[in-house]
């Protein structure tokens, strides 16, 4: 769409209207009678059509300033089309409809926050989704569901209709690695709980090669596992134990990097991995369950490496599910991880930074923006009691290890024998998620949903 083809007076007049807006919202002492003239003018014009050219040239082809873009959607989504006639909602109809552009999808999105603007809209928007689902395009439908998602009200048509949206668009275009099937398309052979057998075997003295578990049944598989290693461990010899330990070590990091790929595509797409609960249902008792194991391994001698496992493996659970826990939980399994990686000799440098990543995500948000020109601003800190307290259990850790090291003059090096994960699953991860990933993630929800 080029800017030739829109009514250019009324765009001129739109963006006057809206630079006045802006200044007041900014603080700045202006009238707004010249704005709501022009916008009224507008709104009350018999074209409104080109008002809906308008909005999509600002929303996907215009290089205005983003603040000010942001006051144009706003003025026309919220005056002009609450006087939107039938022919004017049959316009934008038809726009969505005509193909698959990046046009067709801009038009949707306006739609749809008309519908969340003007409850007078809002039946005929969701028909409209509802009765074309099948002729919408992969980010058509992507749009519907996000805005469903995050505009609107949580209702039974709404909700219904989300879900509707993520069945169709899995079903038509998400058969990718990585993403779940629907859990009635998959084959019962791969839903059978296998670490039963794996650990009888083991009992009678047999060799534990090969064991492969199936991804749909991951958390089952370590309910099991955790429940029979309670229920031999006064009976099973030491190396049985160890054995047992073993593969749930390996069983979890293996459900926690499928989690946090399941989470990560979720997230990519604007969403929350509880969102495919028709598809994949996370179930919160496994944080429970992994740290019932921690704490069984942290009453012996020994299992040092194992206990670092287990607590990256339920830190990177924690962190693919943060809309199910407050960010003090979060917080907790990230100091959990630290220590443990501190207990292992060569990863204090891997708890060093596993420290400051907890420290940025939990510092105080006035801090973190001040210039340090006021320094009082520093002590205003809005931050619940629990989160200042992980803060400083970080701070604290951070600065024992980093003095440790200059006590000792030696920069702490990780030796490729001495990685703390046996199993190459998790070696990159080590090295590079949890540096990564875990000290941005807070942020990079932040970001995701500010609007």
């Amino acid at each position: 769409m080029k800017k030739e083809s829109l009514s250019l007076e009324t765009h001129q007049k739109i963006i006057s209207a809206a630079e006045l807006l802006l200044k007041r919202e900014q603080g700045k002492e202006v009238s707004l009678v010249d704005a709501m003239v022009w916008m009224t003018e507008i709104a009350s014009s018999e074209n409104l059509d080109r008002v809906t050219d308008i909005y999509i040239y600002e929303e996907g082809y215009s290089d205005t300033e983003k603040a000010l873009k942001h006051t144009i959607l706003h003025a026309i989504t919220s005056i002009v089309a609450f006087e939107y006639q039938e022919r004017n909602i049959n316009y934008l109809k038809n726009l969505i409809l005509s193909d698959h552009s990046k046009l067709s999808e801009r038009a949707l999105e306006y739609f749809l926050k008309i519908g969340c603007y003007h409850e007078k809209f809002k039946d005929a928007v969701l028909a409209f989704v509802e009765t074309n689902l099948f002729a919408f395009s992969e980010n058509q439908l992507n749009i519907s569901a996000f805005y469903l998602l995050k505009l609107y009200k949580e209702e039974k048509r709404v909700t219904g209709l989300f879900h509707q949206i993520r069945i169709l668009n899995d079903k038509k275009y998400r058969n990718k690695e990585g993403v779940p099937i629907e859990s009635e398309n998959v084959d019962e052979a791969l839903k059978e709980i296998r670490i039963g057998k794996v650990f009888s075997e083991i009992l009678k003295g047999n060799p534990a090669d090969n064991i492969t578990f199936s991804k749909y049944v991951y958390q089952e598989e370590f309910f099991e596992g955790l429940r029979l290693y309670k229920k031999y461990k006064h009976s099973a010899t030491p190396d049985q134990l160890d054995t047992f330990v073993n593969i749930l070590t390996i069983l979890a990091d293996e459900m926690a990097n499928f989690t946090h790929a399941l989470a990560k595509n979720a997230m990519d797409a604007g969403f929350y991995l509880s969102n495919f609960d028709h598809q994949y249902q996370f179930n919160p008792e496994i944080r429970k369950q992994l740290q019932e194991l921690i704490d069984l391994l942290n009453a012996k001698k020994g299992k040092a490496k194992d206990i670092a496992n287990l607590c990256s493996a339920k830190a990177k659970i924690s962190c693919s599910v943060p809309d199910l826990l407050k960010k003090e939980e979060i917080g907790e399994d990230m100091l959990q991880m630290a220590k443990s990686f501190e207990n292992v000799a060569s990863h204090v440098s891997i708890a060093i930074k596993l420290y400051e990543s907890i420290m940025n995500d939990f510092q105080s948000e006035s801090s973190r923006l001040s210039s340090g020109l006021f320094p009082e601003i520093a002590y205003i800190d809005s931050r619940p009691e629990r989160e200042i307290e992980i803060f400083e259990m970080a701070s604290a850790a951070h600065q024992k290890l980093i003095s440790q090291n200059n006590k000792q003059n030696t920069s702490p090096v990780v030796k490729k024998e001495d990685l703390v994960s046996t199993f190459q699953s998790s070696k990159g991860e080590i090295k590079n998620t949890l540096t990564k990933t875990y000290n941005v993630f807070f942020a990079r929800i932040k970001r995701l949903f500010k609007n």
